[in-house]
Parts: C-alpha cells; sequence; structure tokens
C-alpha cells in the first residue's frame, strides 16, 4: 500500500533544523525528498556530535531523502535545479529572507516555471518588519518570544529551555501541516501557492493559554518550577529516594482520591483546599504538606498508589530508561534502523499510525551529494 504522498516530489533547499526535520516527515508520509545542498554542506553539519563522521542532527533530521550537491550560484547548476523544480510538487526553504532569491529561486521565478507548485518560505521572525533580515535559531526565539520570562524557578530569572530545537520542531510540524493543507486546495484549485511560516508565530502560538493569561489579568506570568498557574497540585515533588514524580490533579473528581492515595484525608475535608480555585488560591499553604508527605516514600510507591487511585502521574524518565520502556518499545516509537554508513541507529519511530495508508517505513538518509548522479540521470540531465 503506498503511503499517503506517494508520487509527491519535493525539492529541499533546507538547512540546520526547521526546514529539514519538516522535509523528513514529509519522506516518512511517502513524498520523494530531493535534499540539495551547497558544495561546501549545510551548517548542521559542523554541529556535535558526530557518528562516524557525520553529525548527529544532520543524521537525525535527513532520513527518507535522497542528497545531491549543486552550486547555485553556478548558472549550469542553477538550470539543473529549475529542471527538478519544474518536475516538483513542494519547495521548501528556510534560509534567511532574500538568500533564495538571490539564488534565483524565488517564489516568483518558481511559480512561472511551475505554476502548480507549493513553495514554503520559512524565516525567524517574518518576511517584514524591523527584524525581518536578522537570522534565528531556537534558543534567540525562546528569548524574543518571551518564553524564557515564564520558564524557571520560582521566584527566579527566566531561563533557557535546555533542548535547543523545540521551537524549530514545532515549527516543522507547523509546516507540514500548511503543506498538507496546500496539496488539498492545489486538488480543488489546480494552482499551487506560497507559504509564509515563521518561527516567531509557532512560538507565540504554542504559548497560547499563557498569553490569553496575560490579556486577562495584564499580568506577565511568573516562572514557577515545574508547577502551573492553572491547576493545583500540578507539578513535580521530590520523593524519599531522591528522584522526583510528577503529579496532575485536573480535575475536581481527582482530589479526593489523590488525597487517599496520599493517605492525607484532613487535606480533602479543608475548605482552603476544596476546589481548585480554592487550592490555586491557597497553593502556598497547600504545597508544603504535600511536598513533606512524597519525601516519606519513594517514587515506586507513589506511581502504584497514585495509579490505583486513577490520578494522573509520572516518573521523571531520563533516556536510557525511555529507550528500554515497554510502553515505547511496544509502540515503536522508539526504533533500530539499520544505516550504510553509521551501522544500527536507535532514532524515533514515526509519529503516526495509518490504517489505510500506511507511512514508513524509516530509511536512512545519505551523505551529502551521495545521490546526486542517481538523481540527474533519473531526470535524463546526465546519461
Amino acid at each position: 500500500m503506498p503511503g499517503i504522498l506517494e508520487g509527491i516530489r519535493v525539492f529541499d533547499l533546507t538547512i540546520a533544523a526547521v526546514g529539514p526535520w519538516a522535509s523528513k516527515l514529509l519522506g516518512e508520509l511517502g513524498a520523494d525528498v530531493i535534499k540539495v545542498e551547497a558544495p561546501e554542506g549545510e551548517l548542521s553539519h559542523a554541529i556535535p556530535p558526530p557518528i562516524k563522521g557525520t553529525a548527529v542532527l544532520y543524521i537525525s533530521a535527513n532520513f527518507n531523502k535522497r542528497h545531491i550537491v549543486l552550486d547555485l550560484k553556478n548558472e549550469a547548476d542553477r538550470a539543473i535545479a529549475l529542471k527538478l523544480i519544474e518536475k516538483s510538487d513542494i519547495f521548501v526553504q528556510n534560509m534567511r529572507p532574500g538568500a533564495v532569491e538571490r539564488l534565483g529561486l524565488g517564489f516568483d521565478v518558481v511559480s512561472k516555471i511551475n505554476p502548480s507548485m507549493v513553495y514554503v518560505a520559512a524565516s525567524a521572525y517574518g518576511r517584514v518588519g524591523p527584524m525581518a533580515k536578522e537570522a534565528g535559531i531556537d534558543p534567540l526565539l525562546q528569548a524574543f518570544s518571551g518564553w524564557c520570562s515564564i520558564t524557571g524557578q520560582a521566584g527566579g530569572a527566566g531561563e533557557m529551555f535546555r533542548h535547543l530545537a523545540h521551537l524549530d520542531i514545532s515549527t516543522s510540524t507547523m509546516i507540514v501541516e500548511a503543506i498538507l493543507q496546500a496539496l488539498l486546495a492545489r486538488e480543488r484549485t489546480g494552482k499551487g501557492q506560497k507559504i509564509e511560516i515563521e518561527m516567531l508565530a509557532g512560538a507565540l502560538s504554542l504559548q497560547t493559554s499563557r498569553l490569553a493569561e496575560y490579556f486577562a489579568t495584564n499580568e506577565q506570568p511568573k516562572p514557577m518550577g515545574s508547577a502551573v498557574t492553572t491547576t493545583v497540585p500540578h507539578q513535580a515533588f521530590l520523593c524519599e529516594d531522591q528522584q522526583y514524580i510528577a503529579v496532575g490533579v485536573v480535575s475536581e473528581d481527582q482530589w479526593p482520591r489523590f488525597c487517599r492515595a496520599l493517605k492525607l484525608d484532613d487535606l480533602c475535608n479543608d475548605p482552603r483546599f476544596s476546589t481548585n480555585p480554592q487550592r490555586v488560591r491557597n497553593r502556598a499553604e497547600l504545597i508544603p504538606l504535600v511536598e513533606a508527605k512524597f519525601r516519606t516514600k519513594p517514587a515506586a510507591w507513589w506511581v502504584i498508589r497514585l495509579t490505583k487511585e486513577q490520578v494522573p502521574n509520572s516518573r521523571i524518565m531520563d533516556f536510557e530508561g525511555l529507550r528500554h520502556h515497554p510502553q515505547v518499545l511496544q509502540n515503536q516509537q522508539i526504533v533500530e534502523l539499520q544505516t550504510p554508513h553509521w551501522g544500527a541507529l536507535q532514532v524515533d519511530g514515526l509519529p503516526w499510525q495509518f490504517s489505510r495508508t500506511p507511512a514508513g517505513p524509516i530509511r536512512p538518509g545519505g551523505l551529502k551529494g551521495e545521490h546526486t548522479a542517481e538523481v540527474l540521470r533519473e531526470f535524463g540531465l546526465i546519461e
């Protein structure tokens, strides 16, 4: 059974994480993704750590692709690119605004030779405005989007979210969503279109609920560590064995069950804590009582107690524990991938499961330019 995007070809002129991860997802949905790089390679090659000489980011963001090298500053190679574009369905680029236009591959040029092209231009801050020409990476967008102002220990300064690619990859998924919508529109109208996506817009959309709190109260949300502003108790607690457990009481029926699990029936009957608004209001009185109780038993004990009472909870997992966890393995959320250049790799599995048009399988990408001759021969550009 072919994949959903079987027969769709992607001209992939992306760099780093935002663009490559988006086109990787398209490849996992069945598209033929042709990754185009300059002779010197794109910037992710220089980001450590490497596996057998190839950067981990480059490997992981470029599964299910064919890799070619073209010098787009060279007239002959640019002509080759235009031949590929003529027979492609999707064009994705996330270079700084103006860079692709200087290479002669802006939307105006591409849409003339291929009016049905779905053309994606992803940028950091937007195509217009005082910061339009600036490059952006995940930590800078965390800073500018307000993310850092709400992250960190309670009463402390703001912090970076220590996963470098969170905003990058969230923007990637938004790119894929937009492309699928544009392909549906093309199916109805026969016409392609240009899609503009900014990391800043993506970062703000991820903070919708926090922005709503600010606009409703006109008060800047403060860092609260692992706690949330709207429900209590809803945070991580340190246990006797110095392991943390995350607990979220998100509905009123969970509160008495939480109290039973901790054997704190007196709290359940305390009018200060009888409803979630009351618990939010009296957070400072409630949390120390709960923290003291959690410190009396190890994390595994509390997992059993809370799970029995159907209170949402989770131990704080590290990657070593996660990669061997039966929940992850049985759902193929981490899988082993055999590759010709890097040996056996443990990689993220497919994020979707389709009953009729299965995604995948995940295939290793390749080295820079590895498939140049194959692709050009397929297009009749060389013998």
